[in-house]
């Protein structure tokens, strides 16, 4: 099983951990991101992989956003620019990282279809 469909299969059990506080201003700053009738922000979900010991190098916490693009899926060149857009709005609040790694997330993704996400951090 590959990470993708492992985190599709573990989205049953999500469990989410960022505070009210940095859960708003996670959701005001996605909103942001794209231009109006380009990406629409759907929200955020916590994933905690339970299989994986805490002991382990290998990442167990994800933050996934989640955005839907407005018209169809853009070209590969388009979608490349967008994952790129949405990391980099997340890397640039300091606050935000600081506490979203406080909270124990090792990894953030992006994903823009039921299928699949894309890495930031």
């Amino acid at each position: 099983m590959n990470l993708k469909s492992s985190i599709c299969t573990i989205a049953a059990t999500l469990m989410f951990s960022v505070s009210g506080a940095h859960a708003e201003n996670l959701d005001i700053l996605m909103n942001q991101v794209f231009p109006q009738g380009q990406a629409t922000y759907i929200g955020y979900q916590s994933v905690e992989r339970e299989d994986i010991p805490v002991t382990s190098a290998v990442d167990r916490k994800y933050l996934i956003v989640d955005f839907r693009f407005d018209a169809r899926q853009p070209p590969t060149e388009q979608l490349q620019a967008s994952v790129h857009k949405v990391c980099m709005t997340l890397l640039k609040d300091r606050e935000l990282v600081r506490h979203l790694s406080d909270s124990g997330y090792d990894m953030v993704s992006v994903a823009f279809d039921r299928r699949s996400q894309f890495d930031c951090l």
